[in-house]
C-alpha cells in the first residue's frame, strides 16, 4: 500500500508567476533609476537584473498560456 505522500500529483500550478516576475522587474527598474540618480554602483546590479525579470515573466506567461490552452 502506498501512502498519500507517495502518489504523484497531477495538479497544475495556478499561481500567477508571470505577475510576480513582472512586478519584481518593475521594482528593480525603478530602484536602478533611483540608484543611478544617487550615483551608486549598486545601480548596475539592478539594471542588469531587471531585464532578467522581464525575460522570466515572459517565459512564465508563455507557460501559463500553454497550460490553459492544453487543459
Amino acid at each position: 500500500m502506498t501512502s498519500q505522500s507517495e502518489t504523484p500529483s497531477n495538479k497544475k500550478s495556478t499561481f500567477p508567476w508571470s505577475i510576480v516576475y513582472f512586478v519584481g522587474a518593475v521594482i528593480y527598474t525603478a530602484f536602478a533609476g533611483w540608484l543611478f540618480a544617487e550615483s551608486s554602483p549598486l545601480a548596475w546590479v539592478c539594471i542588469i537584473s531587471a531585464p532578467l525579470g522581464f525575460y522570466f515573466a515572459w517565459g512564465a506567461w508563455k507557460q501559463e498560456k500553454q497550460n490553459k490552452g492544453g487543459a
